[in-house]
């Protein structure tokens, strides 16, 4: 009997993956994401300043190919808060998120979104 035939890599492996950390009322999970989204900061930036992703507490790019991994919350909120329009408003936890991580100079101009109330 033949063997089988190897099947050609879907990925690869020397490749960086953004893992976005979750937190709410004591509960972390990592948020649920396809490979390729999480294959990308470009996305990962995208995917938390949309709210596709809330409740973020930590970003970690791990690269399995180099046995590395380190956190890079900080640097994803900074590249968020460049990227925040300040004539827009902003959420209050995507801004609550970038002044934790980037610090009170990112946040400055910037307008935080106001909570609308129903007149009844």
């Amino acid at each position: 009997m033949p063997s089988p035939r190897p099947r050609p890599f879907r990925w690869n492996a020397d490749v960086t993956h953004y893992a976005i950390l979750c937190v709410d009322r004591g509960l972390a999970w990592f948020a649920e994401r396809r490979l390729a989204d999480g294959a990308c900061r470009e996305t990962t930036i995208r995917d938390i300043i949309s709210g596709e992703v809330a409740c973020v507490e930590k970003v970690i790019a791990f690269n399995c190919a180099e046995h590395t991994a380190d956190d890079v919350t900080a640097d994803i909120a900074a590249a968020i808060a460049r990227r925040l329009d300040p004539i827009e408003s902003v959420r209050p936890e995507l801004l609550d998120f970038v002044e934790a991580h980037a610090g009170l100079a990112c946040t400055r101009g910037l307008r935080r979104m106001e909570p609308a109330f129903a007149a009844e």
